[in-house]
């Protein structure tokens, strides 16, 4: 990582700006997921906790995709697995797939609510085929929520999620964009993340129409947002009384706030719980875990089934790297190394942000993390919007140009991966005590 001594310039250089024109002229806005949009840097080159960009300038990488880069970028033991898979057996579409069974099994053992695990390609796979799996369990329609929580880009959950260009009159149960159809509304109930009484009004109201209900244990669609005490508890007992399925979203914190989930630390269990992003270090790979009453409606073609199918989904290569990555998390202790270098991260942000009197909060669990400009920590997305925006700009802008990547808006989730050393984490707080200053200038 760069020292304070050596900032760099994120103005693009002519090769950087060549290639997003190339990019833009085939590809819409440049890019296939649309939040890389609005990065002036073009990535070539990855290794454990850094990233180098096209003009091979060095940032240590506190994005790690979003999540997935849990043991560290390019891990030669989950490449060297991964490429061993695929010169042995790679996709034959027919029957169980090499390593399907084995990291079902390993699953099984360590996350509480798997009786059964099925695999896909992405988390909007799996929170679909949560969907269509309560719906065929119960025989009943509608779609429980929190407001500003991202479960998925499919219609039956895209709706009051963490759109940031809304104002706070808006619906809770709004679409997440153009293209989804409108009619899904009706059939989803938005509540305020954290609001007991909303909560149990919401049963009181639709319960007995309810199918599902969606919740991230532990919030990361905007930051760093816990349940208060006893709210998952209510979920759970709310959706117990009304027969409804509790769906545990853990895409960001299934096997990197613990190998069993935040299930397993919060003591709350679901009946379903979607993961993805960290159980593969990087390939593509995400699943559905549950209890086997729920887990016997997946079927293939059928009336009363929910289907599941996918050509990629089980692909033996991403079965590989999460069987290695799995077993590294069991044998090496990598999450004692990420709550540790995150807990050292938090307190150095606090004392940061003390020493400065930059009107900021910091908070986080495990290896991530949130800064919010705002005198106290969210409890909901509503209040996770009432940031300084323009401060955050100038916060984001310092950090950067000290070869520090992290989010580029106010509301997002930092994490860092086992591969992030004390000394990593040590400049960074450095570089944070002076974008702390330039955000407040």
């Amino acid at each position: 990582m760069s020292s304070l001594s050596e900032t760099t310039d994120p103005a693009p250089a002519a090769e950087q700006v060549a290639s997003w024109r190339r990019a833009e002229a085939v590809v819409p806005r440049g890019v296939s997921s649309g939040h890389r949009v609005g990065w002036q840097q073009v990535f070539v080159r990855t290794k454990g906790a850094y990233i180098w960009d096209q003009e091979g300038r060095q940032y240590v990488d506190y994005l790690n995709a979003w999540g997935p880069i849990v043991l560290g970028h390019s891990d030669e033991r989950v490449n060297e697995a991964v490429l061993k898979a695929a010169n042995t057996c790679d996709l034959t579409g027919v029957g169980p797939q090499a390593g399907e069974a084995e990291l079902a099994e390993r699953i099984c053992e360590v996350m509480p609510s798997a009786d059964k695990v099925a695999f896909c390609t992405s988390g909007t796979d799996a929170t679909m085929h949560a969907v269509h799996i309560a719906r065929a369990a119960t025989g009943r329609l509608k779609v429980l929520k929190f407001h500003g929580s991202y479960h998925g880009w499919n219609d039956h959950v895209a709706v009051g999620s963490s759109r940031k260009d809304l104002g706070p009159d808006t619906p809770l149960n709004t679409p997440n964009g153009g293209g989804l159809h409108p009619a899904v509304v009706d059939d989803v109930v938005v509540v305020e993340w954290n609001d007991a009484d909303g909560l149990r009004a919401a049963f009181a109201e639709h319960g007995a129409q309810l199918a599902a209900a969606f919740t991230e244990g532990y919030v990361h669609s905007f930051g760093c947002v816990p349940a208060e005490p006893g709210f998952l508890e209510l979920l759970r007992e709310l959706c117990t009384q009304h027969g409804v399925v509790m769906v545990m979203d853990e895409i960001k914190t299934g096997f990197r706030a613990a190998i069993g989930g935040y299930q397993s630390i919060c003591g709350v269990t679901p009946d379903l719980t979607a993961f993805g992003k960290a159980v593969a270090n990087g390939y593509s790979l995400a699943g559905l875990a549950g209890i086997d009453s729920l887990m016997g409606h997946l079927g293939a073609y059928s009336k009363t089934e929910a289907t599941i199918d996918g050509t990629y989904n089980a692909s033996p290569y991403a079965l590989a790297a999460a069987n290695k990555t799995l077993e590294i998390m069991a044998s090496d202790d990598i999450f004692t190394t990420l709550y540790a270098r995150g807990e050292q991260m938090r307190a150095g942000i606090a004392d940061a942000i003390a020493e400065t009197g930059a009107p900021a909060t910091v908070t986080g669990l495990g290896s991530e993390w949130a800064i919010y400009f705002r005198p106290e920590l969210p409890k909901n997305f509503r209040e996770s919007l009432e940031c300084d925006a323009e401060m955050y700009g100038r916060y984001h802008a310092s950090l950067l140009s000290q070869g520090v990547l992290e989010p580029a808006f106010p509301t997002g989730d930092r994490r860092l991966n086992a591969a992030t050393t004390e000394a990593d984490v040590a400049t960074t707080i450095e570089c944070v005590r002076v974008a702390l200053r330039a955000a407040i200038s």
